[in-house]
């Protein structure tokens, strides 16, 4: 299955476990292996395996584990800075700000 935007929650946690499922295979590793490597329980491996919902530290454990935590790195990558925000700012962007209200701006709510 291919994780879209419009799986589900529980469609994605699913295919994920299936994916690790056939990672640790192909390694080959048994569930009690990983476990020791991970040093997480048998009954969590599984769980992940099976779908159920398990903490994103458990993933990156297994990854790790497996030799695919750089996969990480391809889900989210580093955002970069684009040319027009130098051009802009003359900087990166450290955060972003609210915008200011000017003064005398009228606003729903605001008439009395």
């Amino acid at each position: 299955m291919k994780i879209t935007f419009c799986s589900s929650t529980s469609e994605v946690i699913t295919e994920i476990g299936r994916r690790v499922k056939e990672t640790r295979l192909a390694v080959p590793l048994t569930q009690h292996d990983l476990a020791k490597l991970t040093n997480l329980s048998q009954r969590t491996i599984s769980s992940l395996e099976n779908g159920n919902d398990v903490s994103f530290s458990t993933i990156i454990e297994v990854l790790r584990a497996l030799g695919r935590l750089q996969s990480l790195e391809i889900m989210i990558p580093e955002q970069g800075i684009r040319p027009s925000q130098i051009a802009e700012l003359g900087k990166p962007r450290e955060r972003a700000r609210p915008k200011k209200q000017v003064q005398g701006e009228w606003k729903w709510g605001d008439e009395k």
